[in-house]
Parts: C-alpha cells; sequence; structure tokens
C-alpha cells in the first residue's frame, strides 16, 4: 500500500506516499493529492504530487509555479493556510507535504448526514476562516492569492478551512500572473489587486453552495446562497473592481445579517480567545458547551474542541466546569484515546478535595467507569473514591455508595470483600440517614454477584438481616426484597437456620406492606426447601448455584424483588444541611460550592420517577414504595 521515498535519492524525507493518488484534480490543479504517513508512526499526512513533463506544453511554467508554491507555503505560517511540513524533488515528480487535508469540495460532498441548519453554521464558520486567512495574506503577508475557489480550499482534521494552491500568488505590488485559468481570473484584475482575492471570495461561496463554477455568468444567479449573505454577495462578484467590499465591511455585514455569530462560530470563537475571555465569561461559555456538542460534526468536536479542552485542563482552576464537556466527547473515542486523553484528567479530579468537583465526578460516573481499566481502577482510582462513603455531606455519601454498582465488577477481591464491605456495614449502622442506609442495602443487592462465592452467602445474609432491623421503613423493604433478589446464593443450610428466622422477625412489622412481601418471600424460600424435600436430587443442582460468578435463572416469586432491586434506588430527600455537614471548613472545602451542588443533586433526586410497587396493587403511602 506505501511506497517509501526513500528508495530514491532521497532518503531523508522521512514520509510514505500512498500507492495511488486519493485525488485528482485534472485541469483544477497542479497538483495530485496522496494521503500519506510519517515514517515509523501513525501520524496521517498529505502529501501533493506534481509531475514534471517536459513532452507537455508550457512545462517548464508548470514546473515553476509549482516550485512557487513549494516556496510561499514553506515561508507562510498562520491558522487558515495549510501548515507545510516537508517537499522533496525526486527526479520528475516534486512532492510537497502537509498536514492531513481533504478538498473542500469533497469534504461538503461527505456531510449529507448533518443537519442543514448545523452544515450552514460550519459553512459560515469556514467562510470566516477563508476571510481571515486573505486578510493575513494580503494585509500582513502582502501578497495576493489570485486563484481562491473551492479547489483551492482544504478541510483538515479539525475542521477548519484552510487555504492552499499557492502557484498563482503574488506581490500586491506586481501585476497578478497573466496564465490563471480564464474561468477563475478575476474581471479588471490589472485595475485593483486587493480586490482580486475578494472577487475570490465571492467564487468560493458561490461554488460553496451550488458546485463548481463552469462560467462566470453564473455569478450573476445565487441560486442556493442563504438570504443572509445576498446583501453583501453581488458586491462580491462585481464587475468593477472598485464596487467590491472591504474584508471588514463583508465580516461586519454578514454578522448584522445574522450569518455570522452562530453557536458553532462562537464555540470555535471562545476556544481560540478562552485566555483572554473574563471568568463569567469562561464559565458561561463552558457551562452551555455540552447541550451545543452533539450537533457539531464529529471532526470539529474530536479534533478541535477536545484538544482545545484538553489544553485548557492543564492550565486552569475550572476543571470541573470542563469536565462535563469533555466526557461527553470522550464517547467518540476509542479505547486507546480514551486512556491517553480523558484518564489523566479523570485521575486528577478525583485527588481534588472540592466537593462539588467530586459530585461531578459520582453524577457521570455511568459515563466512563466502563471504560477505566481494572488496575487504575483499584489502584489509583479505589481509595479516593471510597473515601466519599465517610464524607460530612450525605449526598457525597449517597451517590458514592450508588456509584459502586458501575466499578464494583472490576474490583480486585480486597477492595470489594473486604474494604468494601467494611463501609457497607458502617454505613448500615451508624449513618443517620435514612435513604443512605436503605441504598446501601440495595446496592448489595445489585453487586451480589460480583462477591466471593466462599463468603458472599454470609455478607449478604448478614448485610439484609441488619437492614430487616432498621427504624426506616424503605430500609426493612429493602432488606426483604434483596434477599428474595439473591435467593439463589444462599445455601439451604443457610436459608433454613438464618434467612427464614430472620425473615419470620419481620412477619409482625407495624407496616402492611412491609409484611405482605415478607410473607411472599417467605413462601418462595419455604417452597424452595419443599421442593428439595420432594426431590433430593434437585439439592445438589441449588449447591452449585450458590458459587456461580452469574445471576442464574431466577424463579418466579422472586422475579418482582429482582424487578425491584434492578431498577432505582430509593429516592432519598437529603436536607441540605445538616449537623456533619456545616463543618466543611475543616476539609479545606468551599461551602458555597458544596451547597450549590448539594441544592443541585437534591433537586435532581426529588425529580426521579418514584418506582409503584410491584408485587401489591395498594400502594403504601407514606413512602410510595422502593426506588432502586
Amino acid at each position: 500500500m506505501w511506497t517509501i521515498f526513500s528508495r530514491d535519492s532521497s532518503k531523508d524525507f522521512p514520509y510514505e506516499i500512498s500507492e495511488s493518488p486519493k485525488y485528482v484534480f485534472n485541469e483544477k490543479s497542479l497538483w495530485k493529492l496522496n494521503k500519506g504517513k510519517k515514517k515509523n508512526t501513525t501520524q496521517e499526512v498529505s502529501i501533493f504530487e506534481f509531475l514534471i513533463n517536459d513532452d507537455i506544453p508550457g512545462s517548464e511554467t508548470r514546473s515553476a509555479l509549482a516550485k512557487s508554491a513549494v516556496k510561499h507555503l514553506k515561508t507562510l505560517k498562520h491558522p487558515n493556510i495549510l501548515s507545510f511540513l516537508e517537499s522533496s524533488e525526486v527526479k520528475t515528480i516534486i512532492y510537497l507535504c502537509t498536514e492531513y487535508v481533504e478538498p473542500l469540495q469533497s469534504f461538503i460532498s461527505s456531510q449529507n448526514n448533518l443537519h442543514t441548519d448545523i452544515m450552514n453554521q460550519y459553512i459560515a464558520w469556514g467562510i470566516s476562516n477563508i476571510i481571515e486567512g486573505l486578510k493575513f495574506l494580503n494585509f500582513e503577508a502582502k501578497l495576493c492569492h489570485n486563484k481562491v475557489n473551492i479547489w483551492s480550499v482544504f478541510v483538515n482534521k479539525a475542521g477548519q478551512w484552510k487555504l492552499g494552491e499557492l502557484e498563482y500568488m503574488n506581490s500586491v505590488d506586481n501585476s497578478p500572473p497573466s496564465y490563471v485559468s480564464e474561468l477563475y481570473c478575476a474581471p479588471g484584475h490589472r485595475q485593483s489587486p486587493f480586490s482580486i482575492d475578494i472577487w475570490g471570495l465571492g467564487v468560493l461561496i458561490w461554488e460553496v453552495f451550488n458546485g463548481p463554477l463552469s462560467n462566470q455568468s453564473a455569478l450573476k444567479i445565487p441560486k442556493k446562497i442563504p438570504k443572509e449573505i445576498l446583501t453583501i454577495y453581488p458586491k462580491l462578484v462585481a464587475v468593477d473592481p472598485m464596487n467590491r467590499p472591504s474584508y471588514d465591511i463583508v465580516t461586519s455585514t454578514l454578522r448584522e445579517q445574522g450569518y455570522f455569530g452562530n453557536d458553532l462560530e462562537k464555540t470555535m470563537t471562545s476556544l481560540s480567545q478562552y485566555h483572554i475571555l473574563d471568568d463569567f465569561q469562561r464559565t458561561a461559555f463552558l457551562e452551555k458547551l455540552p447541550s451545543l456538542l452533539e450537533t457539531y460534526p464529529k471532526n470539529i468536536a474530536l479534533y478541535n474542541v477536545l484538544p482545545s479542552l484538553l489544553e485548557m485542563f492543564n492550565y486552569v482552576k475550572e476543571q470541573k466546569v470542563i469536565f462535563p464537556s469533555m466526557i461527553k466527547l470522550s464517547t467518540m473515542l476509542d479505547d486507546q484515546e480514551f486512556e491517553e486523553k480523558i484518564v489523566p484528567c479523570i485521575v486528577k479530579l478525583f485527588e481534588s478535595n472540592d466537593r462539588a468537583t467530586r459530585l461531578l465526578l459520582l453524577n457521570t460516573i455511568e459515563l466512563y467507569a466502563s471504560r477505566l481499566k481494572a488496575d487504575l481502577l483499584n489502584t489509583n482510582i479505589f481509595p479516593l473514591l471510597v473515601s466519599g462513603l465517610a464524607d460530612a455531606s450525605p449526598t457525597i455519601r449517597e451517590l458514592t455508595v450508588r456509584s459502586m454498582v458501575y466499578i464494583s465488577s472490576k474490583l480486585n477481591h480486597n477492595n470489594l470483600n473486604v474494604e468494601l464491605m467494611r463501609h457497607f456495614a458502617r454505613l448500615q449502622m451508624k449513618d443517620d440517614q435514612g435513604s443512605i442506609r436503605t441504598n446501601t442495602t440495595v446496592c448489595l443487592g445489585k453487586i451480589a454477584q460480583y462477591l466471593d462465592p466462599k463468603n458472599r452467602s454470609k455478607i449478604l445474609s448478614s448485610a439484609f438481616s441488619r437492614a430487616l432491623k432498621d427504624p426506616f421503613q424503605p430500609s426493612r423493604m429493602a432488606g426483604v426484597s434483596a434477599f428474595s433478589a439473591t435467593q439463589q446464593y444462599y445455601p439451604l443450610i443457610e436459608v433454613s437456620t438464618r434467612v427464614l428466622p430472620a425473615l419470620c422477625q419481620v412477619t409482625l412489622d407495624p407496616e402492611k406492606g412491609v409484611r405482605d412481601i415478607t410473607f411472599q418471600t417467605i413462601k418462595g424460600f419455604l417452597g424452595k426447601l419443599e421442593n428439595v424435600s420432594e426431590d433430593a436430587r434437585l439439592k445438589e443442582k441449588m449447591e452449585e448455584e450458590v458459587a456461580n460468578t452469574t445471576s442464574p435463572a431466577i424463579p418466579t416469586w422472586a422475579g418482582w424483588a429482582v424487578t425491584t432491586v434492578t431498577s432505582k434506588f430509593y429516592s432519598s430527600k437529603i436536607p441540605q444541611k445538616d449537623e456533619k455537614s456545616v463543618e466543611l471548613s475543616k476539609n479545606n472545602l468551599s461551602n458555597t460550592s458544596v451547597n450549590n451542588c448539594e441544592q443541585q443533586m437534591h433537586s435532581k433526586l426529588l425529580k426521579d420517577n418514584i418506582v409503584k410497587n410491584v408485587y401489591k396493587e395498594k400502594q403504601i403511602e407514606s413512602i410510595n414504595t422502593l426506588q432502586f
């Protein structure tokens, strides 16, 4: 697939080229465009190829143009001009290596899946890119491009439009070359060199919306050009160069008409000017960004927005405000990119003592937990995460409990069966929030399959029996439900000596709802024992299930409990402040950020839909049943 330049005379050329050109422009360009890569790496590049053929009329002029393009591109550095990497002349071929790009015309044709509004926003941003590039060429570099059209613009991986095809470029003080093709030769080009590229901008706009130009007379009919551009477009392609506007007038007019200033352009501007924004502007921008990202083209999100956010993350204090956008974009990354780019940020945030940051991590853990490697999780993250189970803030404790559902499958034996169970036992016995005690039981029911089979039945029966004695009604209900949902993990001897005696104590519970599900659960366990009594061969099969690390088939009588335990957690109503959480200053944390985050989380919890009682038509009016 790849040809190495070094097979010829240029042994030091560090790039490889694809054997077949990817884009052939025919009469539209001197060049063929190939896909390439840097040797011994996966870095993609673009390699423009010009064939020197002395048998073709005008070959000497064409060769001079190609060499001029290389010379200009090598010396010009601007975000909206193609980035030069390397060049080489090998026998009869000139190679020009640049950042990886594709022709604008090809890129636009491939974006049929984009919503029309988003595509229009993207094109507006692209046009603004080219205007900035042309302003740089004309007024700072004192150069005229002389061939601005859809074939001279390329798109890099980040979605930016870049000016290329610099072979016809010359000084603004000189007359433009006479050999520019008639189709793209600006009327009155000898009268006003500065107006040539303005006219080319008009041609580019026409071609972007209508396709490649066939003759100059077509420019008089706007066709599909948006109405917001029509105020300025006729002036861009005016026959008299003196009637063409300046770049500043073009920009201000398009902004007044509402074509510039859309969400995508504002995002790109804010990213490029982030260092000069004030704190209020930064926060407002970053808080709005996550809702916009899902509408942006993938290449812009991955190769423009994400790198900018990663760079910001390393030197700004607004890390927790940046993270929601980063984690949203991370779903587009493969596992290797996720590990290289996102995981270090996650670890760094977990190391923070700021409670608002911890709340953010806990609220989004389901988006990234499955992609964390087990070694990293157990060594670097779990010790920091589990500390939240002893936090003074009830919200932190509760969300930390819930988070264990997403990571338990990757925890090692000690972290899961010893460390986490120690914390869970303490929460069940000593936490002053009934909802946290309840959800600890619920969580344990959810992660039961990952516990060590050698100790699982004892851990579960002890924890659920403890829940049955809780003064908080939902906690008792959770204990009964969890017993039923995990019925396959108890040896028959334990069912008869520990599980059933514990459940029988709840048959006199003051709440009828608790009594009802208790009787149903007892009947199920008794039926299991009765079946073994009738057919002793069933005992061996049931005992084998106890050692399973996956959930075997659940009997019908326990189905309601499994549904309850695996649906949602109990919807708590944690107070915003209690005796423990007022001591925030001792932990070097911000009272304001904590209270704001707890209020936000409290509101989120209250909005959760309450799961109705699945095992009785009559609902318990006092708590609207469990929510797991």
